[in-house]
């Protein structure tokens, strides 16, 4: 658990600001590349977002939980990122623009 806390006090926020940058640059064309790895690398930064968005923040689900939960309780710190528009814009754009089982 203190592995865990600690991991979430210091990193994770970082690790989700790169997913989202990268999400970033590939829906603006900042990152130029081949569809093929442009494809990849979108669905891997997706992934890794969609990653730290699952994390158990407050500590409370069992590890084999499987139960997809409609909520999160992200620490404060994360509140600006998590109701920006442009972060829920651009993850709904991508949701619109990737295929099953990134965009379900």
């Amino acid at each position: 658990r203190k592995t865990s806390v600690s991991f979430r006090d210091v990193c994770l926020l970082r690790v989700f600001q790169l997913g989202l940058t990268t999400l970033k640059q590939l829906q603006t064309r900042a990152i130029v590349t081949s569809p093929q790895q442009e494809a990849i690398l979108g669905d891997q930064a997706l992934s890794l977002v969609v990653r730290c968005l699952d994390f158990d923040f407050i500590g409370t689900n069992p590890e084999e939980s499987t139960e997809d939960v409609g909520t999160i309780q992200a620490p404060s710190s994360w509140r600006p990122i998590l109701q920006d528009p442009s972060t829920l814009e651009m993850l709904f754009y991508f949701y619109r623009h990737t295929v099953p089982p990134r965009s379900s």
